[in-house]
């Protein structure tokens, strides 16, 4: 009998990208487990990168909120579209009252998720079957892969991941090598002063051989990059056409190192175990930062400020840009 596990994660691209860590923890005790995964319409691409997912359910919840009137209707006739499936394990990562309610409604079997001291909405507890307590302290992927130790009784160092995504060919090389900045974010007290990109980016033309790679998702993105090369005024400096999930994922693989401010591509950089320093500029890095490693670090903090010299310093500490790519 083929055991049948749904993994709720209805957002955003970052937290989906930590919740992928669980997967091969899960295929590790039950290999020929069928995993499948509900998410909002609007990150299904994201989802859709993991290969050890089965299926992926997306729903239209963020359509749905033009209507408010019609989300019961819709949410009925969206139930009756999956057939009200049944599975062994329900398991809602997002601790939300909103997924916890997906879990119950939507779908048949017991449901597991987090306690009332360790959800995010402790009421959302109140849905589940079965809970646990994770400690807060720790980081994210952490928490998470806690979580499913516990439900699965897994005895494993969590700090070890195993981390598994898709990727296609991107068509970037520069045989010199390149570093690549992950620049955009919605927010604007998340963004890193592009003075501050700007002096950074003179220590990394002055010291190293590596090109400057940014790329962009829209408009105003694309508009700083093309500031940011205009006030570089150097060759080196490459804005390269917006990419594909796919694309983006193989251009971080083969990057050299990577700067990000708070965004989920940062933690993707992060988990695919490249050389990866994030600026957290209006929120706690202990909560939502990186997993850190010698190659791996958080900097800043809420409402702080990040200098580049900060960054500079652990480059060379760490020793974190090969020898061949320096002056």
């Amino acid at each position: 009998m083929i055991l049948k596990i749904l993994i709720i994660r209805l957002s955003s691209i970052g937290d989906i990208f930590h919740t992928f860590t669980l997967l091969p923890d899960i295929k590790q005790k039950y290999p020929n487990a069928e995993i499948d995964w509900l998410v909002d319409e609007s990150f299904k691409g994201i989802a859709e990168l993991s290969p050890l997912i089965n299926k992926v359910i997306s729903i239209p919840l963020r359509k749905w909120k033009k209507n408010k009137l019609s989300w019961l209707y819709n949410l009925i006739k969206f139930r009756n579209s999956i057939n009200h499936e049944q599975y062994d394990y329900i398991i809602d990562t997002q601790g939300l009252i909103k997924s916890a309610f997906l879990a119950k409604f939507l779908f048949k079997g017991k449901i597991y998720g987090l306690d009332c001291k360790s959800a995010r909405e402790w009421l959302a507890s109140f849905f589940y079957d079965y809970t646990y307590t994770v400690n807060q302290n720790n980081v994210a992927v952490i928490r998470l892969r806690g979580l499913i130790a516990k439900i699965f009784q897994l005895d494993h160092d969590l700090n070890l991941i195993d981390f598994k995504v898709n990727a296609a060919n991107c068509n970037i090389y520069y045989p010199e090598g390149y570093t690549l900045y992950l620049h955009g974010t919605s927010k604007e007290n998340k963004k890193w002063p592009l003075k501050t990109w700007c002096e950074f980016s003179e220590w990394i033309i002055l010291n190293t051989e590596l090109k400057i790679i940014l790329t962009y998702s829209n408009q105003t993105e694309l508009e700083f990059a093309q500031q940011f090369q205009q006030k570089m005024h150097n060759k080196r400096v490459v804005v390269v056409d917006k990419l594909g999930f796919l694309q983006l994922v193989d251009l971080i693989k083969n990057a050299n190192l990577i700067i990000g401010v708070d965004t989920g591509f940062t933690h993707l950089a992060n988990l695919l175990a490249k050389p990866t320093l994030a600026i957290y500029l209006h929120s706690d890095p202990s909560y939502v930062g990186m997993l850190e490693s010698s190659i791996a670090h958080n900097f800043g903090g809420y409402k702080s400020r990040v200098e580049p010299s900060e960054l500079i310093e652990y480059i060379i500490k760490n020793n974190l840009l090969e020898l061949n790519h320096v002056k």
